[in-house]
């Protein structure tokens, strides 16, 4: 199985600002501020590759609506995911695939038995480098797993991408080129391996101390603590909520190398792999 490739990863912070200062820091160019309708807003770091960083905060909590567990199927709620997990943390709340049907991969999580909510549609403004505003849409197909309260998962399909995607919010100075790699900590990472293989379609091999499923050339990795610090010196081991986000890997020809940690990156590591 080949699998989706990733698309981005959420990573939730209290302060928008603030963060977006420390990623510009560590050398990547940012997108301008954008809002969604549902009370948060966003700033993007593209990769040439064909995948993105994106930092979100909660501005308008009043806009935020709740979750629909009972409809069928149900609805999820980005803003009320987002707030619970900022209550107590910030850092990755969110793996993004590569989609081109939401409606067909809300069925094929339906077949392979796992929790799927409805497909999520939705339009925004973006502003391109020289000024001019454009329309960008997503539809989203939404997952999440009981065990993994601090973890969701879709697939994004862009409607737009040639609104969307800007070389001139590529050209990083530290020479990242694409987001290869999510890594998660687990008690036991075996347990979700066929949760994660049916989220994204790929397979998942046994590694030194947890899993790996390799994505269309990405991966979604899953360690226990002891190999979580072990591979990212001071990342957090906190399992006590189930499993969750604790690393991504940047690669690029002319990346600096070695691990930011999760103090200096908004509540995640970022390991750096030279290509």
């Amino acid at each position: 199985m080949a699998g989706r490739g990733i698309d981005h990863v959420v990573i939730a912070v209290r302060d928008l600002d603030r963060v977006a200062a420390v990623y510009e820091g560590l050398g990547f160019v940012l997108t301008p501020r954008a809002q969604h309708p549902w009370g948060t807003a966003n700033r993007l770091a593209q990769f040439p590759g064909g995948n993105f960083i994106e930092l979100l905060e909660i501005d308008r909590p009043d806009m935020m609506s709740a979750p629909n567990a009972a409809a069928d199927p149900p609805e999820f709620s980005f803003g009320a995911f987002n707030g619970a997990y900022l209550a107590s943390d910030e850092g990755m709340s969110m793996l993004v695939l590569q989609g081109q049907d939401s409606r067909g991969d809300v069925a094929r999580y339906q077949a392979a038995g796992i929790l799927a909510y409805a497909p999520f549609d939705f339009e925004r403004k973006a502003v391109l480098p020289d000024g001019r505003e454009v329309d960008l849409a997503f539809s989203l197909a939404l997952t999440t797993h009981p065990d993994m309260p601090k973890a969701a998962f879709f697939t994004c399909h862009n409607l737009f991408p040639e609104n969307f995607w800007k070389p001139e919010f590529q050209a990083h100075t530290n020479g990242a080129n694409e987001i290869v790699e999510a890594v998660m900590v687990g008690e036991n990472p075996s347990a979700f391996a066929a949760y994660l293989e049916a989220f994204s379609g790929g397979q998942a091999a046994d590694v030194e101390g947890g899993i790996r499923v390799d994505t269309g050339g990405h991966a979604i990795s899953m360690l226990t603590p002891v190999q979580a610090s072990r591979r990212f010196p001071g990342c957090s081991t906190d399992t006590s909520e189930g499993p969750r986000f604790v690393a991504f890997t940047i690669a690029g020809n002319d990346v600096p190398g070695g691990i930011v940690p999760a103090s200096e990156a908004g509540g995640v590591a970022i390991e750096w792999r030279r290509q």
